[in-house]
């Protein structure tokens, strides 16, 4: 895989392929959690994990084909000042979802839920519980190490910062894709979603070009699900909403 002369639609085609593979990668890792006998928390709670650091696998082969370092991610003890965007990055994450979530629901546009969101809704909570950890020990670091270490860097070496993260956010956006469809099987609602996601994405995109380090973006995705699967338990135990999706979970 030549990186020095890649034209820039070879790197979209790249990027493209490297999200392609983390699915990919993720699906194989599970299979054997899928397989083997156990009860539903753990198993799902194993195929999640094991579905992540299929991102990883495929980030490593990047680096690995394109001869780089594990320096190339720009991982970094977080500054005070990166300790700063770390905070102000996550409120700016809850105040967009908030803002979109409104006006979704406003126009009266469906939003739709994914695998997680389909088992808590089935009464088993402790999922979601199970994920707070997670979202900060497997998620933040999984997802944030491809598209923003990886993919975000390696388009940013051809294309302009924006469209870097543009690119990056879309196919961010992307690969969330199945698990939404197959939790709601509503083409307009993952639709909707999947913009929200991807201004996610771009917020969690310029975090890692304004600080230079990808532990910031890590910290905020990572914190920024702990604390939605965190406030969707307490909602959905309470009883003060009966669907996630529709509470903008």
């Amino acid at each position: 895989m030549s990186h020095t002369t890649a034209s820039p639609l070879r790197r979209v085609g790249i990027a493209t392929g490297l999200s392609l593979l983390g699915i990919l990668f993720g699906i194989l890792l599970s299979i054997p959690a899928i397989l083997v006998q156990m009860n539903v928390l753990t198993q799902f709670v194993a195929a999640f994990v094991l579905s992540e650091l299929g991102f990883v696998a495929a980030a490593l082969v990047f680096l690995r084909l394109t001869d780089r370092e594990f320096e190339y991610l720009n991982v970094r003890m977080p500054t005070l000042r990166a300790v700063g965007f770390v905070v102000g990055g996550t409120v700016a994450l809850f105040v967009f979802r908030l803002v979109a979530i409104l006006a979704a629901q406003a126009l009266g546009l469906p939003l739709a839920g994914n695998s997680v969101t389909q088992l808590a809704e089935e009464g088993l909570l402790e999922t979601l519980l199970v994920l707070v950890p997670l979202s900060i020990l497997v998620v933040g670091p999984a997802e944030e190490i491809l598209f923003r270490g990886v993919i975000q860097r390696y388009l940013g070496e051809t294309f302009s910062e924006v469209t870097a993260i543009l690119v990056a956010s879309v196919l961010f956006a992307l690969v969330h894709f199945p698990t939404m469809y197959i939790a709601t099987p509503d083409l307009f609602a993952v639709g909707v979603t999947m913009v929200i996601l991807f201004g996610l994405s771009i917020l969690l995109g310029y975090l890692y070009v304004w600080t230079e380090n990808l532990v910031v973006p890590i910290l905020v995705h990572g914190l920024y699900d702990a604390l939605l699967f965190a406030l969707a338990y307490i909602a959905l135990s309470q009883g003060l909403v009966e669907s996630m999706a529709v509470a903008g979970f």
